[in-house]
């Protein structure tokens, strides 16, 4: 096993703990937690505990970590598939976009279209490098950072919007020509603050099943790069550790709640943005927010190529 230190675009370096192992012959990795949150001198003494040598591998079961295609289909309106493309086994959902966007331009010859999809498939860079250029329009989601900022206090996105209604259209400088369309769905609110609660639940057993048997080991108590690895598996397993402070020394572990981390993302529950460039005279706020949620319809023709009729599965080679 070893600590990687993985470079990020726009935010610090991601601090990975990954071990190696072979595939066809080749040497490959794998994660097995982010210690990105652990403090810098935790991780160092992380590392110094790894041993500097090669690592004996043990093979996972059968079936996992083959090589696969991923393969997308574009759909019509009404939902009904009109192409569907195979892209290779390590291509990110938003680099298929420009290849659908060439073939709706070229093969099907279209000048006016309006491209759905979620906010991982167009993103702020393949609206501004492919749909933007192609001169065609867009209908997507913000993700939660960017809700967030909307709504602070300083923000156009007031709370208050939603004490008689359930929708409303806001503009951001942000945002420049584009409309948000903000919505809140009360339903969405509640199972939001469930699972949330059920992963802070879950995880702060995890910590005691650990922390338990550290108090009691006397002599040789477990160091604080032993307990920071078990650690750093459980946060990073349920995603606790905005939620989740830890410290951690040899021989002990505490944590605590970040009750204003999780207020504040409980403000935001059931809240989602509609992100569109399409102008109001042609597609009125209901209809946007129904273009969005017709992507079920692009689901179901996915689960439709997986049935026995069509006799496709998971494609791996």
């Amino acid at each position: 096993m070893v600590v990687d230190t993985v470079p990020n675009r726009s935010s610090p370096p991601a601090i990975l703990l990954r071990e190696a192992y072979r595939e066809g012959g080749k040497a490959r990795k794998r994660t097995l937690a982010n210690l990105s949150k652990l403090p810098p001198e935790l991780i160092a003494r992380i590392r110094a505990l790894l041993p500097a040598g090669p690592v004996r591998l043990q093979p996972r079961p059968p079936g996992r970590d083959r090589l696969q295609i991923v393969y997308g289909l574009l759909c019509a309106a009404d939902g009904c598939p009109t192409a569907i493309e195979v892209f290779d086994g390590n291509t990110g959902d938003p680099a298929t976009l420009g290849a659908q966007v060439a073939k709706l331009k070229q093969r099907f010859k279209l000048s006016r279209v309006v491209l759905v999809g979620d906010r991982g498939l167009i993103t702020a860079a393949r609206i501004a490098e492919d749909l933007t250029p192609a001169g065609l329009d867009g209908i997507t989601a913000l993700r939660a950072p960017a809700i967030a900022k909307l709504a602070s206090d300083d923000g156009p996105l007031q709370l208050s919007l939603f004490d008689q209604r359930d929708m409303a259209e806001i503009t951001s400088p942000d945002y420049p020509g584009e409309r948000l369309i903000v919505c809140r769905n009360p339903l969405l609110a509640a199972e939001r603050g469930r699972k949330r609660a059920e992963l802070l639940a879950a995880t702060e057993r995890d910590l005691t099943r650990i922390a338990d048997p550290v108090r009691r080991r006397r002599p040789g108590r477990r160091s604080a790069a032993e307990i920071g690895l078990l650690v750093g598996a459980v946060l990073d397993k349920r995603k606790m550790a905005k939620h989740i402070a830890v410290d951690i020394a040899d021989g002990r572990l505490t944590w605590r709640r970040r009750e204003n981390a999780i207020a504040a993302e409980a403000r935001l529950d059931g809240l989602y943005v509609i992100r569109t460039s399409v102008p109001a005279a042609d597609l009125d706020t209901g209809q946007a927010v129904q273009a969005y949620k017709d992507l079920a319809r692009v689901e179901r023709a996915v689960r439709s190529l997986k049935t026995a009729g069509r006799e496709i599965r998971p494609i791996r080679h």
